[in-house]
């Protein structure tokens, strides 16, 4: 004990001999973290929150999805599920081919991954079938997603396309950063539609025409050629000039290509359509390159459009901005440091109400940005970039920044106000408290360590976190240790009578209320405490049964209902009938519009879109961040889902709430069994099987498949006789291709009129590819030069739906079915008599039901209390050696269970759902909690080496002690209050679970302290005499 004080003595005369040494490295600290704190990037969430996936797809298109789930997904799949670091594994048969989705844990090494998926599916690709295409895999980058999205609007007579394309697309392109400009937009093209009956008259048929076509439209290098010592190039030409010379093009020596077609310039037919609040419009989306800036990115996307807007060859378009990534960003992060600032100042108000010095509060509170401009430079020079992560870990840190600083300060000035001089003040100061603080700082970053141990999500937001924390926690202990001390000599008046009373000021204010309250619950605390310490078995007691009752509140918390705060943005998908024309969509979707036109401004939506095509439909609404509405962002939803229009066969969906043939409900009164295994067909028996039993139970109304309107076949497949089209000498290839022309189209090399490469299809008139009876009836060229039909080499053959994919997650096929609920307030005991029912089912070998999902799941949960378990113990060995004790840090522990009182009382109170922020929280605060009760047992075996007994120590101690402990725990919890009840749409970030865990944990573990420790401090210490005393008798009596 005696090197401690001397290392101290040398770091505070260090501090008071050089002066200006000390002001350069302040300088230099303010000079680099300013530097830093510009040059940092900028970004929406760290890197690796996102981006644990990969893809890889085989195309194989023989059109049977069991077939391709057989032949490419699962062989994939026994290969890929060796892969490390794997999580979830998707498997897709489709009938163009097979798709493995692959979700990797957090931490996982993607660039070693891609590694080995890439060896994995070249090993299976030996068990591939013949005609399998290569495979393709693809690794999710960072930049993915859009940093700027935008409609464009225009009008459909113009040259729309072109103006686009050079005057939007191409500037945008340019911008240093932008990987990719994503956009879809219906050209005009040329189409040369056929009239079939003109076509078989004149003996033309699809395959010859698009040949010819082709034929007579080319440009061709043909290699290079010397004149007179010059090198040309050679390039064969043959184009069409004009339309009219595309009408009047031969195809026989009587017949041109206008006796039997038509031409017509017009949009391609649109497979996708996009709405935006209501109109017509098209989407552009812009990516960023995955080490661009997003923030610079968007910056530049944006200032590009306002200058397109003003090209006077667009005048008429319309661009508005609809989603900016980088401006989303700014404002969060701005709400964040304005969070941080807010606290700041609410705690440096705590400061000088218990102070009451102006100066020493601003040396204290000086602390704040200093130690925040290390973190920032740490951060900087680690490669890390300013986001929600490491900005809510420098948020956190103002309230415990001042800690350290606020116990050497008030040391010090309670030194000089005992008569010591400044010099000597400052020395007793760092003397009494310097290695007691050093521990207390240790504890709090030594927590950080137990996210070593530990994977998943927890151990990545953790770490995240951990960085920022560590440094600026670090260099507050520093600024405490050296800056400190020099700030509080130089402020310290050199005669006591120079202090200046400031009548009638603020400062008055506060000294009423200090005298008035504190000193009375100072003295309250001091004869509480000497009153236990002769009833020691009574606190022990009262103690106990706080803890029972903290364990049952424990038992009953949130582990079920996540409250939906930070919803921005949100989708309802709609899936309609095969059957359905484009038109038809449209009419419902206008349906749509005109109800969240209605109740726009009733939910709060500040915009919202459509997006339609032949396979898919969706409703997706945006949310203002500061939406002022009666409703929560899922009421609105739940009112918006309610007042989809309904028609037959229409299937609404949001989440996990499902809507079909007019029949929709509350999610609250539905209930879903998905039973989980290898056999799809089995599946479905096991599941029709289970009906009947589900059915007989009360309060069941019916299933929800019961509502749906079964679809018939929707798909015709060509069943090619190879022993016919054998004997007609026609190949399925030129079947296939002769088929595609006709009804799909056949694209043909681009038309040039005027510099504009305009596309030019050749088609079957709409009347003749309309009707399934005009396929059998589509001729096709045999080898021979003759004409066949369709109908003469293929059969037809109907597919439903349900032959339209497979899907396997984790190797197993899963079935659902899901019962409509008799609405009441019984429907709670009905889904537990439900899953009652299925525990006692024994189903197959091989069959399951599936686990419900679950926002945080049971491995999370062990995970984090893993990580506390964990940090308690790393915790108690370092207390133990710097104490040199096993029994003293037995007394400081005592406080986790105190602060885990407060803690789970508010949560409770609160009704906050236990996510990963909770662990993340307590561990946090199991750093945290420990410090008032070092610095007061430190004090305490301070007191009692100078020869003042057991009590009377312990009294003092607690005396001396509890304004600095009252100071530093009000600061912690006045500092995090605005994070904690701010506006989680806002900040992106919900980090209300985190902040309540340290505001309920810091005020309990604060109120018990100073009776708790000293209580348990003298507890510990008589039963080990008591132990070595009967230890000691034992032996002498056997030695005797």
């Amino acid at each position: 004990m005696s090197q401690k004080p001397h290392f101290f003595d040398h770091m505070v005369g260090f501090s008071l001999g050089r002066r200006v040494t000390m002001f350069v490295i302040l300088l230099t600290v303010v000079a680099i973290g300013a530097i830093s704190a510009v040059r940092l990037p900028l970004e929406m969430n760290p890197r690796g929150m996102e981006g644990h996936y990969i893809s890889v797809n085989v195309r194989w298109n023989v059109g049977v999805p069991p077939e391709t789930m057989e032949k490419i997904g699962i062989p994939l799949e026994e290969e890929l599920s060796t892969v490390r670091g794997l999580e979830r594994i998707e498997t897709h048969g489709y009938k163009w081919g097979s798709r493995i989705e692959l979700h990797f844990k957090y931490g996982t090494d993607m660039d070693v991954a891609y590694r080995e998926v890439r060896d994995r599916a070249e090993r299976a690709r030996l068990q591939f079938p013949e005609g399998a295409d290569r495979t393709y895999i693809y690794k999710y980058q960072p930049g993915a997603e859009p940093v700027v999205s935008f409609r464009i609007s225009y009008d459909p007579d113009s040259d729309y396309y072109t103006l686009v394309e050079r005057h939007v697309i191409a500037p945008l392109q340019r911008i240093m950063g932008v990987a990719d400009v994503d956009f879809r937009i219906y050209r005009r093209e040329l189409k040369i539609e056929v009239d079939k009956e003109k076509a078989d008259a004149h003996g033309v048929n699809m395959r010859e025409l698009g040949r010819l076509l082709r034929a007579d439209n080319i440009t061709v290098a043909s290699g290079s050629v010397m004149d007179g010592g010059k090198k040309y190039t050679l390039k064969s030409t043959s184009t069409f000039e004009s339309i009219q010379e595309i009408q009047q093009l031969p195809l026989s020596e009587t017949v041109m290509l206008k006796d039997i077609a038509s031409i017509v310039y017009e949009p391609e037919e649109a497979e996708r359509l996009y709405r935006y609040n209501g109109q017509p419009a098209n989407g552009i989306s812009v990516r960023r390159e995955g080490e661009a800036n997003t923030v610079e990115v968007s910056q530049a996307v944006v200032e590009a459009i306002e200058a397109i807007r003003a090209h006077p060859k667009l005048e008429g378009f319309d661009l508005s901005i609809y989603e900016n990534q980088g401006e989303e960003i700014m404002e969060r992060l701005s709400h964040l440091i304005g969070n941080g600032k807010l606290g700041a100042l609410l705690a440096a108000m705590v400061l000088y109400f218990f102070l009451r010095q102006l100066r020493l509060t601003l040396v204290i509170a000086m602390t704040i940005p200093l130690c925040l401009l290390v973190a920032l430079s740490t951060l900087y020079f680690a490669g890390e970039t300013l986001n929600s992560l490491t900005i809510m870990g420098l948020v956190i840190c103002v309230g415990l920044l001042v800690d350290n600083s606020v116990v050497m300060a008030e040391n010090m000035h309670r030194h000089y106000q005992g008569g010591a001089t400044r010099w000597e003040a400052c020395f007793r100061g760092v003397q009494e408290i310097g290695f007691a603080i050093t521990i207390a700082t240790f504890t709090t970053l030594i927590v950080f360590s137990s996210t070593l141990l530990i994977d998943g999500k927890m151990r990545f937001f953790a770490q995240k976190m951990f960085l920022p924390v560590f440094a600026a926690i670090s260099a507050s202990l520093l600024a405490a240790l050296m800056f400190i001390p020099l700030c509080v000599y130089l402020t310290l008046p050199r005669q006591r009578d120079k202090e200046v009373n400031h009548r009638g000021s603020l400062r008055d204010a506060f000294k009423w209320t200090y005298e008035r309250f504190f000193l009375p619950l100072s003295d309250f605390y001091s004869r509480t405490l000497q009153f236990f310490l002769t009833r020691r078995l009574d606190l022990v007691l009262l103690f106990t049964g706080l803890m029972g009752v903290t364990w049952w509140v424990a038992t009953h918390l949130n582990f079920d209902s996540k409250e939906e705060e930070a919803i921005r943005y949100f989708r309802i998908d709609v899936k309609f009938p095969d059957k359905y024309t484009m038109a038809q969509r449209l009419d419902y979707f206008q349906k749509v519009e005109q109800m969240a036109e209605e109740k726009k401004a009733d939910c709060g939506l500040k915009a919202y879109e459509v997006h339609y095509g032949k396979w898919y439909g969706r409703f997706a609404g945006f949310f203002a961040p500061d939406r002022v509405s009666s409703l929560t962002p899922q009421e609105a939803i739940q009112e918006l889902f309610d007042a989809f229009p309904e028609e037959p066969g229409v299937r609404v969906s949001y989440k996990d709430q499902k809507s079909g043939g007019g029949a929709k409900g509350n999610q609250k009164y539905m209930h879903y069994i998905r039973l989980v295994g290898d056999d799809p067909e089995q599946l479905k028996k096991v599941a029709t099987e289970l009906k009947p039993t589900f059915e007989l139970l009360p309060g069941v109304d019916s299933f929800l498949s019961e509502d749906i309107e079964e679809e018939g076949p929707s798909e015709v497949a060509l069943l090619v006789d190879r022993e016919k089209a054998s004997s007609f000498g026609i190949h399925p290839e030129t079947l296939a291709g002769t088929i595609g022309t006709a009804v799909r189209g056949e694209s043909l090399p681009r038309f040039n009129h005027e510099g504009n490469q305009i596309p030019m299809r050749l088609i079957y008139d709409e009347e003749d590819r309309s009707e399934l009876a005009d396929l059998g009836n589509i001729q096709i060229p045999t080898e021979d030069g003759r004409l066949s039909t369709v109908a003469a080499v293929t059969t037809q053959a109907f597919l439903s739906n349900e032959d339209n994919a497979i899907t396997r997650e984790n190797k197993k096929v899963s079935e659902w079915f899901g019962m409509r609920l008799t609405p009441g307030q019984e429907t709670g005991k009905i889904k537990e008599s439900i899953e009652k029912i299925k525990e006692s089912i024994r189903l197959p070998e091989g069959i399951s039901f599936e686990k419900p999902p679950q926002v945080v799941d049971d491995h999370e949960r062990k995970q984090g209390m893993v990580m506390l378990v964990l940090s308690v113990i790393f915790v108690y060995m370092l207390m133990a050696f710097f104490f040199e004790s096993t029994l003293v840090p037995l007394s400081i522990i005592m406080t986790i269970p105190l602060a885990a009182m407060g803690s789970i009382g508010i949560l409770k109170l609160f009704h906050t759902f236990i996510d990963q922020m909770v662990y993340t929280g307590a561990m946090f605060l199991v750093g945290l909690v420990v410090n008032n009760g070092i610095v007061l047992v430190d004090y305490a075996n301070r007191l009692r080496a100078r020869g003042m007994d057991r009590e009377a120590a312990l009294l003092k101690a607690t005396r001396d002690r509890f304004r600095p402990i009252i100071m530093t725990a009000t600061t912690t919890i006045i500092g995090m209050l605005p994070l904690t009840f701010g506006s989680a749409v806002q900040m992106g970030v919900n980090f209300k679970s985190f902040g309540l865990v340290l505001i309920g944990g810091m005020a309990s573990a604060t109120l018990f302290t100073l009776l708790a420790i000293p209580v348990f401090y003298t507890l510990i210490e008589d039963a080990r005499d008591r132990v070595l005393c009967l230890v000691g008798k034992t032996w002498r009596g056997s030695s005797v």
